[in-house]
């Protein structure tokens, strides 16, 4: 047994850590719903490119992912950046947001407070020298592809992320559930609610978005359905992904969501999909009760979004 504990130390991830790294993430993400192993040449894309893909529009300034090593092995990360959210495109690029996306820690429980305060502290002194005054953790729209199908919200069962993050004075802004349809030969009815309106489609079987057109020249309804494969119970499944989903204030309480809504289940299903599935703010009651008429079960799953006001 070594007579002291060998000290943490933090610095910049490197290509060169891509394998190590994968061994963390996947250990996440096992532990995570609809999402895959990532590859080496996945992290390459995730966490040290400029401008990583991703299932929502982001506009990224900077980023740094920090690597926690201890007598040499990678034990710990925090993917950090600064810029602007899927929400908060219509700030100006001077007030960026600071943007944690990411925390792995350490196995050895020993060790973890020491990691989280290391690796927080890292991205705290990142986001300040870049003007940063608050910080966006785990929102929607800044996770990986293979991660819960793209939504980057922290899960509730990460229980150790969870307690070390408020503890380190982030709070709660977002609950999030996650509903499920298994898909098979059975179609709905898709009746329009009206004549005068029409249904639109744009872009390709793998990235499908809608637009619902009232007299051919008034939007009043729009979703986006992306096909992704994960792994479950040991097992590729293909799934739809329902990213968006949205009604004009004036036309709710007209059937126009549900007829969005079962031309996305009658797409999915003809194109031999296996599931569709959707994450659901906790607000949101009218989209529960439609998901539920529709056959969606909800998954034992709650995701978090966090937010930290940086002090002066």
């Amino acid at each position: 047994m070594l007579p002291f504990a060998p000290t943490l130390f933090v610095r910049p991830l490197t290509p060169e850590d891509a394998e190590a790294a994968c061994h963390l993430i996947n250990r996440m993400l096992a532990l995570s719903i609809y999402s895959r192993a990532m590859t080496p040449a996945d992290v390459d894309a995730q966490f040290l490119e400029e401008a990583p893909p991703g299932v929502f529009t982001a506009r990224w300034q900077k980023r740094s992912t920090f690597a926690l090593l201890r007598v040499g092995e990678l034990v710990g990360l925090l993917d950090a950046a600064v810029g602007l959210d899927s929400e908060s495109l219509d700030l100006p690029d001077f007030e960026p947001l600071g943007l944690l996306r990411f925390l792995v820690l350490p196995e050895d429980p020993a060790i973890r407070n020491d990691a989280a305060v290391r690796l927080l502290a890292a991205a705290e002194e990142f986001w300040r020298r870049s003007g940063v005054g608050r910080v966006k953790a785990y929102h929607l729209s800044t996770g990986y592809s293979q991660w819960q199908a793209g939504i980057g919200l922290l899960p509730a069962n990460w229980t150790e992320q969870v307690r070390l993050l408020t503890e380190y004075d982030f709070r709660y802004t977002d609950r999030c559930y996650c509903f499920a349809r298994s898909l098979g030969e059975e179609l709905f009815e898709e009746s329009a609610p009206q004549s005068a309106l029409t249904l639109v489609f744009r872009g390709t079987n793998l990235d499908r978005r809608y637009q619902v057109f009232f007299r051919r020249t008034e939007q009043i309804g729009e979703a986006r359905t992306v096909q992704c494969v994960v792994e479950q119970e040991g097992r590729s499944l293909r799934i739809a992904h329902l990213v968006h989903w949205e009604v004009d204030d004036r036309w709710r309480n007209q059937d126009v969501g549900r007829w969005l809504l079962r031309r996305m289940i009658n797409d999915a299903a003809q194109q031999s999909l296996e599931q569709i599935i959707v994450f659901v703010r906790m607000h949101q009651a009218a989209a529960i009760n439609l998901l539920a008429q529709h056959g969606f079960v909800e998954h034992a799953f709650r995701g978090y979004a966090l937010e930290k006001i940086l002090r002066a």
